[in-house]
């Protein structure tokens, strides 16, 4: 009896262990949703983090993937986003996701390849109009990259940027005002805005070498105020603001309601310009919001953006004209040839009367873009403005301060925090351009796709990556007076040291020659592929498993007389018969893509090892991780001779 009553408490005990984590995962996963459907993604992704730990589950993942996409960390969310979407049981929209961080990324190429596996899905939910677009918008994404605008030049301004988002920069009448979430001194203010977990938006001003606060502000401040828009010749100021709903409007909405962004005006003699403003024609808090607003140089056009119903798709361009009773006219939406499905923000007019904005609806590199609006009537078109303005992340908020020179903000790489206001000249005079070519070091012919990444000396987070061409080729933009490293890296070859160089002392316009030759391997060093990925039970080569076969070929082209054997592997589960069958096809399919490429068969072995050949301690009956065993599904190939 007491060995029955010691057996059953060891069971009780046992089950009491299990049961424990699995209430702590219920509880955070319980307060992680509460604080993701308040929008309080920083305080989310911890609670996730945390379940996730405790005990990994796919709609966990999903979580942190969209609130890191939310709160625009892309690499994070490519990492998330990658587990879902080379899952045994990924869904469209996690491929589709991948794909979009993918671009923000700059990774182009895979991010189309993502977008050709949603293609061949049966369950997707996107149109082959807008797959069509998304491919469109990668390649030419990786056009822009090689043949950057010669003319434009970018610099970020770090005397008024924080660790947080800064952005809206616009000349008023005694300065430069922006947005900004900084922190301003204080390490935790009252007022947090849960989606950053930053404080609310302010209005700042730039005076020679000082920034301040503007001392305006909206009730309690637990709202955001900016960016904003002058008109001098009229004395008037029309800013974006969320507030707190009246306890009518909360009445009237009878729901739990999202607050909307609205326009107020006010004169720029008050002397806070929050109280007392007046409210815009169309603000409409507990239905749609009103933003971004602009006025054009006479005051007599507001150009703004708005969800309303009517529009084309997400955030739409309208604008209003001023009547002869100072009161607004109707609201025109800018119809087509502005406004997409997608979102578009910030208009803008410069001194020669040209119109932009932003959009993430048109071809672009990803996230935000800037257009230039030219045409007129039906042949009216966005024209991007390519890179270096644009980058795969957002790049918005334009606003000129002398023809063809002006201020935008950009959370690319590089910057100080989250947005950041950067200048920009798109006359740029002396042009400096590197060109150069990367090639096989024993052969002299080219590697194409190469990997050619530029790095400014101390700035790491500002490199530059392209593809080299067919022909090996790259080129770049380069700045005045900057020291660079420049490197090239491709399956199949062995690390180049960075090759460093420097503009300092050229004033004039010239072009720069630099080639790279990268040194292959050589016979029966082993070259492990771990980015291409199989459908469950399935050989099929997917798209973007093709485009790590390319760089094989790419190897390959580069010294024809390299013969390869190219191998499959499996983790331990399953059958060992299964899984050598398996490997075998996979290996199969994977030198039958490389023919197909214009690859001798005779110069390809292709072998499948099961899991004969373990990478980890996972063998048999050894409990691991979905990542442990990942490490041992893989594709290898070494050099096994050479026809010379």
């Amino acid at each position: 009896m007491k060995f029955f009553n010691n057996k059953v408490n060891l069971i009780l005990g046992l089950c009491l262990l299990v049961a424990v984590p699995l209430h702590a995962q219920y509880s955070l996963l319980k307060s992680a949703d509460r604080e993701f459907g308040a929008f309080n993604f920083i305080r989310a992704i911890e609670l996730y983090q945390r379940a996730y730990e405790v005990k990994p589950d796919i709609r966990t993942a999903e979580r942190l993937a969209e609130s890191y996409y939310h709160i625009r960390n892309y690499r994070e969310a490519e990492t998330w986003y990658a587990r879902l979407a080379n899952h045994d049981d990924a869904k469209v929209d996690h491929i589709l996701q991948y794909g979009h961080v993918l671009r923000n990324n700059s990774k182009f190429r895979e991010a189309k390849a993502q977008y050709q596996r949603v293609a061949l899905r049966t369950d997707g939910g996107i149109s082959k109009l807008e797959l069509n677009r998304l491919y469109a918008s990668c390649d030419s994404a990786v056009v822009w990259l090689e043949n950057p605008v010669k003319a434009v030049e970018i610099k970020n301004q770090r005397a008024l940027n924080s660790a947080q988002a800064d952005f809206g920069a616009t000349n008023g009448p005694d300065g430069l005002y922006f947005a900004s979430d900084r922190f301003d001194g204080a390490a935790k203010p009252d007022a947090i805005y849960g989606w950053t977990g930053n404080p609310y938006l302010s209005m700042y001003v730039a005076k020679g070498a000082s920034v301040s606060k503007v001392d305006a502000k909206w009730g309690d401040g637990a709202n955001h105020f900016g960016p904003v828009t002058f008109s001098k010749t009229r004395n008037e100021i029309y800013f974006a603001v969320t507030r707190n709903l009246t306890r009518e409007e909360k009445r009237k909405a009878g729901k739990d309601v999202t607050v909307n962004i609205e326009i107020f005006s006010n004169s720029l003699d008050a002397a806070n310009w929050g109280e007392g403003a007046v409210p815009f024609r169309y603000n409409n808090i507990t239905e749609w919001s009103v933003g971004d607003p602009f006025l054009t140089t006479t005051g007599d056009t507001l150009y703004f953006t708005s969800d309303m119903p009517g529009g084309k798709g997400g955030t739409d361009i309208y604008y209003a004209v001023r009547q002869g009773d100072g009161t607004w006219g109707d609201a025109v939406n800018l119809g087509d040839a502005v406004n997409t499905s997608g979102d578009e923000r910030f208009p803008a007019i410069d001194d020669r009367g040209d119109f932009y904005f932003s959009s993430d609806g048109h071809l672009g590199m990803g996230g935000l873009d800037v257009y230039r609006l030219v045409g007129a009537g039906n042949a009216a078109k966005a024209v991007n403005l390519g890179f270096p303005f644009n980058s795969p992340y957002d790049d918005f908020s334009i606003r000129f301060d002398k023809e063809l020179e002006g201020y935008m903000a950009s959370n690319r790489s590089g910057g100080a925090g989250a947005d950041d206001i950067y200048w920009f000249n798109l006359n740029k005079i002396v042009q400096i351009d590197l060109e150069g070519g990367v090639y096989n070091e024993k052969t002299r012919l080219p590697v194409t796709g190469a990997k050619v990444t530029l790095t400014p000396v101390g700035e790491e987070v500002n490199a530059v990556i392209v593809n080299a061409g067919t022909d090996g080729k790259f080129k770049f933009n380069l700045a005045e007076n900057t020291d660079y490293t420049l490197t090239a890296e491709q399956t199949g070859f062995r690390e180049f040291t960075p090759m460093a160089f420097s503009t300092s002392g050229i004033d004039s316009s010239t072009t720069l020659q630099k080639d790279i030759y990268l040194s292959p391997v050589e016979v029966k060093e082993v070259v492990v592929l771990r980015n291409i990925y199989f459908d469950f039970d399935k050989a099929d080569i997917r798209p973007d498993a093709a485009l790590e076969l390319d760089k094989i070929a790419a190897f390959l082209n580069s010294d024809p007389s390299v013969r390869i054997e190219l191998s499959a592997h499996a983790d331990s589960r399953g059958t060992a018969a299964y899984n050598m069958k398996l490997t075998q096809r996979r290996a199969d399919s994977a030198v039958a893509y490389l023919v197909s490429k214009g690859i001798a068969a005779s110069r390809l072995v292709a072998k499948g090892y099961g899991f004969t050949k373990l990478a980890n301690h996972c063998a048999k009956g050894v409990e691991c991780t979905e990542e442990e065993h990942q490490w041992n599904r893989r594709v290898e190939f070494f050099v096994i001779g050479n026809d010379e």
